[in-house]
């Protein structure tokens, strides 16, 4: 069974779980890689398995932009989310209005032509053709031929660096199956070309945004089977002994003070996220957050720490705390057993969370801690709405509605926030608690298991249950 890795989450996800050795039990893995991660690569061959780097996709700018206008009708007839438009309208403030009138005129005529008459049929025809003619599709083929696989695994179908070979795999007749990577690639992602015969997913909802967005998944075998790569905040031995957790991120010793977790988001998609930052450091420095704690600040792995350090300075009471991150592309690392039991650590030993509109929130719930997600914008006053419509995004419904996620409307309601959490941290727990029952069904640690055994069964040509349970039960 070919296993594809396209993303450093996916070595978490695949590796650092124990999914891989538990498909070797009943299956013999090819890991196929998109880039040369030379520890990564060494490891898994020291352990027995065969590794290949997967070939560079090529494509000329015709089949390119064939791509882009199957993404426009993805959009607009499939995927029907709000999330895109949200998400679009947050983002259009920090392009020139010359190069959102270019764009936005752009996407209206190629949405008004796919009305036309003949217009889809006759752009996935021209997709097929250029297919084979404007990339470098047929020597993916001659890779797939060369591996002699009979089923296929990946967490990241919408990866453009599988795309080519998982077309490859599934027009050679391979058994396909994804377990969807995370709860808000379904409404987030474009469109999807390969149909699998399994799809493995977090939650009802995913399985319910599924079926809609692509409804040819309904006659498929949808099985929620919980997050993966939330196993390590509900297994024994991932939390460090509290000094050595402190030694890693950089914190001085022990003593009264409590911490504020402040999780980081990508640059691309927050560029005035250091304000809250900012404006916490300032309520310690004034006394207006009680106690006087540490700030603890992680970076996002995709992000660059420096646009924090420069607007945050020297501040006594800001620790930054290095994720994981690759050396030439960000998203390229290899995560290790000790980076996640790093980041566990700090979720168990850290006061309360702050974080804007991130994943993030879900990973503290696992850990019952105080959840806070600034929803202002003092950097942008007038568009503070186009920010705190993020936190309505299809995907992000069931955190927001839960009310473990505490939403601070303006500098003054964050400070009171956080002052309230660090001396009632118990309260909401039962809320935190809906929240991984909506988002991640399962706390139980075997998540991982559970896509194994989904996987095992499909291969041996059918299905029996594998312990699903109703969201909340």
């Amino acid at each position: 069974m070919l296993v594809t890795i396209s993303i450093s989450f996916a070595v978490r996800y695949i590796v650092r779980t124990g999914l891989l050795d538990m498909l070797r039990a009943f299956s013999e893995p090819v890991v196929a890689i998109t880039w040369d991660q030379e520890d990564l690569v060494a490891e898994l061959r020291a352990r027995g398995f065969e590794v290949h780097i997967v070939p560079a996709d090529r494509r000329d700018s015709a089949y390119a932009d064939t791509r882009k206008k199957i993404d426009i009708w993805f959009e607009y007839f499939c995927l029907k989310s709000p999330s895109t438009g949200i998400q679009r309208a947050y983002l259009d403030q920090f392009i020139p209005l010359k190069g959102r009138l270019l764009s936005h005129g752009r996407r209206l005529f190629n949405r008004f032509k796919l009305l036309l008459p003949g217009t889809r049929r006759k752009l996935f025809s021209r997709e097929e053709q250029l297919l084979g003619e404007a990339t470098n599709y047929k020597s993916f083929l001659a890779f797939v031929d060369s591996l002699s696989v009979d089923a296929v695994f990946t967490v990241s179908p919408f990866h453009r660096q599988e795309d080519l070979l998982l077309r490859a795999c599934k027009a050679r007749g391979k058994q396909m199956i994804t377990s969807i990577l995370s709860f808000d690639n379904i409404t987030k992602r474009g469109w999807i070309p390969v149909l699998y015969d399994v799809y493995l997913l977090w939650n009802a909802s995913n399985r319910a945004q599924l079926n809609r967005i692509y409804p040819n998944t309904k006659k498929q075998l949808v099985r929620v089977t919980g997050a993966a790569q939330f196993d390590f905040y509900f297994r024994p031995g991932y939390i460090l002994p509290e000094e050595e957790w402190r030694i890693l991120a950089g914190l001085p010793p022990k003593d009264d003070r409590k911490i504020i977790l402040y999780a980081g988001g990508p640059g691309n998609l927050f560029p005035n996220e250091p304000q809250y930052l900012l404006h916490i450091d300032e309520a310690i420095r004034s006394g207006r957050i009680k106690g006087n704690p540490l700030i603890l600040f992680r970076c996002h792995p995709t992000d660059i720490v420096a646009r924090w350090t420069a607007a945050a300075g020297d501040s006594p009471n800001i620790v930054v705390d290095h994720s994981w991150t690759g050396e030439g592309i960000v998203y390229h690392a290899n995560i290790r057993d000790m980076d996640i039991k790093k980041l566990c650590s700090t979720l168990r030993y850290t006061d309360v969370h702050v974080n804007l509109c991130s994943t993030m929130t879900v990973d503290g719930s696992s850990f019952d801690k105080p959840q806070i997600g600034p929803a202002y914008d003092e950097a942008e006053p007038s568009r503070q709405a186009l920010l705190q419509a993020m936190y309505r995004q299809e995907h992000f419904t069931a955190i927001t509605s839960s009310g473990g996620l505490h939403l601070a409307t303006s500098r003054e309601i964050l400070i009171n926030q956080v002052n309230e959490a660090l001396q009632h941290p118990g309260a909401f727990s039962n809320a935190r608690t809906s929240i991984l029952e909506q988002v991640i069904t399962y706390t139980d640690g075997r998540s991982s298991e559970r896509v194994a055994e989904a996987i095992q069964t499909a291969l041996a040509g059918g299905y029996a249950p594998v312990g699903e349970k109703a969201p909340g039960k």
